[in-house]
């Protein structure tokens, strides 16, 4: 299997942590010492960071999102993905918008050989 294929395969599980709204498995998919930077906010650090970050963005309606992996490159232990990201934004009190972006993540190798994100940052198209 190609380094793509197995991040695209934690992608398919990151989408279905997120649109299940499981904030807490979301985190379990980075590293301890992950991080997101999302646009326009603080950083958020660590499992209990990244956690109370995505139960936020899970409350204020983010959904249906959908990763499409670009490129991937291999140095080592760690990966680089480059990719497109779509969703959207659906609030308890109605409405809906929808998302386009990019994103790139590095991608940290455990002992257990498992691929974890490390660092996750993103933006929105205009």
């Amino acid at each position: 299997m190609s380094i793509k294929e197995r991040i695209s395969s934690q992608d398919r599980i990151f989408e279905e942590k997120l649109n299940g709204k499981d904030a807490a498995g979301l985190a379990g998919l980075y590293t301890k010492e992950g991080a997101v930077l999302p646009p326009g906010a603080p950083r958020f650090d660590g499992t209990e960071g990244v956690r109370g970050f995505w139960q936020a963005a899970i409350d204020m309606g983010l959904t249906d999102i959908a990763l499409d992996p670009l490129e991937v490159e291999e140095v080592g232990d760690t990966a680089i993905e480059i990719g497109r990201v779509t969703g959207a934004l659906k609030p308890a009190n109605g409405g809906a918008t929808q998302l386009a972006g990019k994103y790139l993540v590095i991608w940290k190798r455990g002992p257990d050989q498992a691929w974890r994100l490390h660092r996750d940052i993103w933006n929105f198209d205009a």
